[in-house]
């Protein structure tokens, strides 16, 4: 069960038309657009806007996808889009979609591992603030990002953190990691938690209820997943992990669904109100992360512990879902 709160020390906060719980005054964390809860990925262009214009480099631009959300986003304002790759496929894409080259920057890059390494070299010059992977596969862009020459790495773990709007869900919920780290162990698990929960208060939620998953809420010493959750929760209990509410082991169904916690009589603030996933390793949040999207759900990514986010969709993904992971990753880029 999570830590008690004494309500009487929650401080007032600015309100957007619904409510949140908050965390205690030591762990509040100012958010950039006050305390509000994200019903839709809709609401990420809403704080881009109030944010300052983020500059975006989209490594190998000549992918249809990737080049036409990045210009969505420019064209709207929401960021600076800078164009590495193939100049002259870049600009011959452009020219027949009718894009305009207005506000682009391009930098010229004939090969991928060329080109990732150019665009952390503006990274580091503070030419840009994030980057996107465009026509490349993300084993390249990866292994050319974290080489050490190229100065990325900033001693924490990096790990992928995607929301997903459900249509059967109240409100945005995020997962994390789906994507970069297979078993993580304890400690790697508390640097994926406080991953997620930095980028949640670059969204200006002060106090994420987070969930660490496990196959059911009592501990099983035998399962290293149901350890590692009640390890999670105790050094919330600390003080070891702030900015958010932790609760761990917790099925996925009480993390989700109030009726599940009511029916089982399971009391925590968490129960049914979840705003972040931590799953046991990299298959089980692939796997629930892809069949929400199957389910009808719309989603959007980035990975952070990095010296700058970054944004590895699929090349296969969609338009939208790429659009609204570069704002996603607008957010995270903000110095907190």
């Amino acid at each position: 069960m999570g830590r008690e709160h004494n309500k009487s020390r929650l401080p007032t906060a600015q309100r957007f038309g619904t409510s949140l719980a908050l965390c205690p005054d030591e762990y509040q964390v100012k958010g950039t657009v006050g305390t509000m809860q994200l019903r839709s990925l809709d609401y990420f262009a809403t704080i881009c806007a109030g944010i300052g214009k983020k500059r975006m480099a989209v490594v190998m631009a000549e992918n249809e996808h990737s080049l036409l959300a990045a210009m969505r986003a420019h064209q709207q304002g929401l960021i600076q889009a800078v164009l590495i790759g193939d100049e002259k496929k870049i600009r011959a894409l452009m020219e027949e979609h009718q894009l305009s080259t207005e506000g682009v920057r391009f930098h010229q890059a004939d090969e991928p591992e060329k080109a990732v390494t150019l665009a952390t070299r503006l990274v580091l010059e503070g030419e840009v603030d994030y980057l996107m992977k465009g026509g490349l596969e993300t084993r390249t862009m990866m292994k050319a990002f974290i080489a050490r020459e190229n100065g990325m790495r900033t001693g924490r773990l990096m790990s992928q953190v995607a929301f997903v709007e459900n249509p059967f869900y109240h409100k945005l919920l995020a997962l994390t990691d789906s994507a970069l780290n297979p078993k993580p162990d304890l400690a790697q698990k508390k640097q994926i938690l406080e991953n997620a929960v930095e980028v949640f208060h670059s969204m200006g939620v002060e106090c994420p209820k987070v969930a660490v998953l496990a196959a059911a809420e009592t501990l099983n010493p035998k399962l290293q997943e149901s350890t590692d959750a009640q390890a999670l929760k105790e050094m919330y209990q600390r003080g070891e992990i702030t900015g958010c509410i932790v609760e761990g082991p917790i099925s996925i169904d009480l993390s989700i669904e109030p009726e599940s916690a009511k029916i089982k009589g399971y009391d925590s603030p968490v129960a049914g109100d979840a705003d972040l996933l931590i799953c046991p390793d990299l298959v089980s949040g692939n796997m629930m992360g892809k069949m929400m999207l199957f389910m009808g759900a719309r989603s959007a990514n980035v990975v952070v512990g990095a010296r700058a986010p970054v944004i590895l969709c699929s090349r296969s993904a969609t338009e939208e879902d790429k659009f609204q992971s570069i704002l996603l990753g607008a957010i995270a880029s903000q110095e907190l």
